[in-house]
């Protein structure tokens, strides 16, 4: 299972995820997010995780240009296929709101007409944004996680691990659920996560 664990905005919590050698570490580069960091935190940051960078709305050459300076971008917004086309499908991640759907067969279209142009999709709970600690509800849907690279968020904490790891994901999105409080990340509450699913790192090349 890969691991991202999102919303970083503390040089010290990084060391300490370098050393458990989870997969990918996210930024928000969203003004409204109280997890916010700007593009410079980035630019002046030495780390042997992977980064992705979390944007909402931003035009396609501002997302090309965040890009050059992470390994991932991760949309998390309105964004269409088209916009999509016009960036490198294997440094993109979509992030897909599986409530918004009245069912399984339309989200199954979307994530079709979206698939050549993505690495991998983020099911989220809510309808909008995230970060919320909303935790996604279950429903039909899962059965698409043997289909399609997927990664499970929304307020996933080592309480309510147990019931994601039932269903399967690719991967999974740590943020609110990990947090003392917003932005400020719980060693122990990672660890705690880590143990649980016997984490020993992930080749996603």
């Amino acid at each position: 299972m890969i691991v991202k664990v999102c919303g970083i905005t503390r040089l010290s919590d990084i060391k300490w995820l370098e050393k458990m050698e989870i997969d990918l570490i996210g930024f928000i580069l969203y003004s409204k997010s109280p997890r916010k960091v700007e593009l410079e935190f980035v630019d002046n940051l030495c780390t042997k995780l992977k980064k992705v960078g979390v944007v909402v709305d931003k035009g396609v050459h501002e997302i090309q240009n965040i890009m050059n300076k992470f390994d991932f971008v991760q949309l998390h917004g309105d964004y269409d296929f088209e916009l999509c086309k016009e960036l490198e499908a294997e440094k993109v991640i979509k992030v897909v709101w599986p409530e918004r759907y009245d069912n399984v067969s339309l989200l199954k279209k979307e994530l079709d007409i979206f698939l050549p142009f993505v690495k991998y999709f983020l099911f989220d709970a809510g309808k909008s944004l995230g970060g919320h600690g909303r935790i996604i509800e279950f429903g039909e849907w899962i059965k698409l996680l043997k289909d399609y690279p997927i990664f499970l968020a929304g307020g996933i904490n080592p309480h309510n691990l147990g019931k994601i790891l039932e269903i399967g994901p690719l991967g999974i999105d740590l943020n609110s659920g990990v947090e003392s409080r917003p932005g400020i990340k719980s060693k122990e509450k990672v660890s705690s996560i880590l143990k649980q699913i016997n984490f020993k790192g992930e080749k996603n090349d």
